[in-house]
């Protein structure tokens, strides 16, 4: 009987799981597999840029061939798969359906998928069964604290869907002893230090470093801000969180605005730069691609205002006796807002509202897809007045954790 004709592409290898997932892979002269993704189009040109390639060599053609031509007799232990066929099924299978169902973001995702293609390079062509934890400790070896505690999980993660496949028996990822998260290098803004980067600030980013202190939104968010989400009569504004974009229930408030924010908001409505983005300035100049990656030749993208934060902090001199890592940033003043509202005598539930980050259970943040989509009213209505500055350690402040953890989440 002659052999199964591989009628996809030559020397392609198709893997069909038990969920229906197809992966593909590409069977090089040794027999050794080279993973080419679950898009099956892609994986058929790459197979056949490769396959040209490789004919380019003269002499291996012929082992090629010869692989070929008996693609029903496995070269390698279907029980004992290389990892990069593991880490292949893994990121297109049970990582993908995290992100599908909303249970991570579109940017966890893509920060785990960097961190699997670089252990794909590093041991994508050992056999499942060799890993050991040895190996696994080369790549924490030598990084920081914080990134060994973002690699430990997802190693684990990665060999248990090993298990489950019947790949191997054991976890090699459990031994690992990841190190502590270094302290904290960046320090806090103080309401001195603030007010002094503010008063050498150009009046439109004066404008945003106000509406970020007072209305608790992310710069992702922040930049997004339109005129239109504005609504005047009411004095609110209505934002969705974009890093909840993903998740099957995002974040969707509407915040009631008080007299210190609607300042800042009344302004960008009625500056004399033509742009629907609150936040916005007149470029001195703006080259092509940068006009591409803009929503209006005005607005201001994330980076741009990080930036000229940076530049109007270091200008005004307000953090000089820090070393450049230690002095805050843009991203540091919604934390600084966080201990304003803690330190004015708002509950912890409001200021996490207006963060964005309170519990479905206690109150109804979330947008529901079986019904009319309405954003959910929170204040922003602190006043400086009620708060006295003097009285803050700012080293040394003890507040609760669930204000700890608002202030220490990491820039989007």
């Amino acid at each position: 009987m002659s052999p199964k004709r591989n009628t996809l592409a030559p020397h392609i290898k198709r893997v069909r799981k038990g969920n229906g997932t197809e992966f593909y892979y590409y069977r090089m002269p040794d027999g050794s597999l080279e993973p080419l993704g679950s898009d099956k189009q892609v994986a058929i040109e790459a197979a056949n840029a490769l396959t040209t390639a490789v004919r380019s060599s003269g002499t291996l053609i012929k082992r090629v061939l010869d692989i070929a031509a008996n693609p029903d007799k496995p070269r390698y232990n279907p029980k004992n798969p290389p990892m990069s066929q593991v880490i292949d099924e893994y990121l297109y299978g049970p990582l993908k359906d995290e992100l599908d169902r909303g249970r991570i973001s579109a940017r966890t995702y893509q920060e785990k998928q960097y961190l699997l293609v670089a252990y794909a390079e590093a041991f994508g062509k050992k056999t499942c069964q060799s890993m050991t934890t040895f190996d696994l400790a080369q790549i924490l070896k030598g990084k920081s604290g914080h990134v060994q505690q973002k690699h430990a999980p997802l190693m684990k993660r990665l060999f248990r869907y090993a298990i489950s496949e019947g790949y191997r028996e054991t976890n090699p990822a459990n031994e690992l002893q990841p190190k502590e998260a270094e302290a904290r290098v960046r320090q806090r803004h103080t309401w001195e230090g603030f007010q002094k980067v503010r008063a050498a600030a150009p009046v439109w980013l004066q404008r945003t470093m106000d509406i970020a202190l007072y209305s608790l939104q992310r710069r992702g968010d922040l930049v997004l801000m339109h005129i239109d989400s504005v609504n005047q009569d009411e004095r609110a504004v209505q934002v969705l969180q974009q890093k909840t974009r993903n998740y099957a229930k995002p974040v969707y408030i509407e915040i009631k605005a008080g007299d210190a924010l609607w300042s800042s908001l009344r302004a960008a409505i009625k500056s004399d730069v033509p742009c629907p983005y609150l936040v916005h300035c007149r470029p001195k100049r703006i080259t092509p691609k940068t006009r591409a990656a803009k929503l209006h030749p005005f607005a201001v993208l994330p980076g741009y205002l990080s930036k000229q934060f940076t530049k109007a902090r270091d200008e005004s001199a307000a953090y000089a006796h820090l070393k450049p890592a230690e002095r805050p940033t843009f991203h540091d003043i919604r934390a600084l807002g966080i201990l304003m509202y803690f330190k004015a005598g708002y509950p912890v539930e409001y200021i996490m509202a207006l963060a964005g980050h309170a519990k479905s259970s206690t109150t109804e943040l979330y947008i529901d897809g079986h019904e009319e989509v309405k954003p959910i009213a929170v204040n922003a209505d602190l006043n400086m007045d009620q708060v006295n500055v003097t009285d803050i350690d700012w080293k040394l402040e003890n507040l609760p954790l669930e204000i700890a953890r608002l202030i220490d989440e990491p820039d989007e």
